[in-house]
């Protein structure tokens, strides 16, 4: 006997919730979907294939013809390319706020995500509960899994972070990755990020908001293992 657990984390960008949703996942033998990582990749294709990522109608063709799959944890495969660094650059961040807030592309994508949620892989390991009852789900954040995707998940987390902490991270991330651009400041990245909250708190569909069943955790003073830690506890209250 196997029961689902679907798990939403939400929150704005760079607050810690992408690394935090892999790692739980991978703890709790659960399937990961990274959510913005499909709306990155969609905007690498407009921006690959000189698409104006203004024209609503184009973009939405480039998302209903994407095929976005995670076929390991933390991988990211676009039309069957590797595409998990190339969708990391600030160049996607800069470009991504229209992509996200276009109604076509979201509701594509939103369909793909429910879908995903739901299939219950095989591949899901999971864990025993009580040594009886097996607990296989999938862990998926983004801004809006627990509002729109998701709002029937059994557990939802909504990541803060204060704003310096997060573009602290952001540009160590990119510096990690050699993906800074020249002359690129963790100040330049505070800016980057505060217009993407602004656009993601104000767009008309699905909106960044906490919510109102969510719990609120906020990363800026904790480990990546202590995030890891507190949602595993919440699991394990909730069962």
């Amino acid at each position: 006997m196997s029961r689902l657990f679907r798990i939403a984390i939400d929150g704005p960008a760079a607050s810690g919730k992408s690394t935090t949703a892999k790692l739980l996942a991978k703890k709790l033998g659960f399937g990961y979907i990274d959510s913005g990582a499909m709306y990155r990749a969609v905007t690498l294709k407009c921006l690959d294939q000189g698409v104006p990522i203004t024209d609503t109608q184009k973009v939405q063709d480039i998302a209903h013809h994407a095929k976005i799959r995670f076929p390991s944890l933390g991988t990211v495969e676009l039309d069957g390319k590797d595409v998990s660094t190339a969708i990391r650059t600030s160049r996607i961040v800069q470009n991504i706020s229209p992509i996200a807030s276009n109604p076509g592309v979201r509701a594509t994508l939103a369909n793909q995500q429910r879908s995903l949620a739901h299939a219950n892989d095989p591949a899901w390991s999971g864990f025993k509960h009580k040594n009886t009852e097996k607990i296989r789900g999938v862990v998926m954040d983004g801004r809006d899994i627990g509002t729109v995707i998701l709002p029937d998940a059994e557990l939802k987390v909504f990541i803060v972070a204060e704003p310096h902490v997060r573009a602290q991270r952001r540009y160590d991330e990119l510096k990690e990755k050699n993906s800074l651009a020249q002359g690129e400041t963790v100040e330049a990245i505070a800016q980057d990020l505060e217009a993407r909250d602004e656009a993601d708190r104000t767009r008309k569909v699905s909106p960044l908001k906490k919510a109102k069943d969510a719990i609120e955790l906020d990363t800026s003073h904790k480990t990546i293992d202590e995030q890891v830690s507190a949602i595993e506890k919440l699991v394990y209250d909730r069962l």
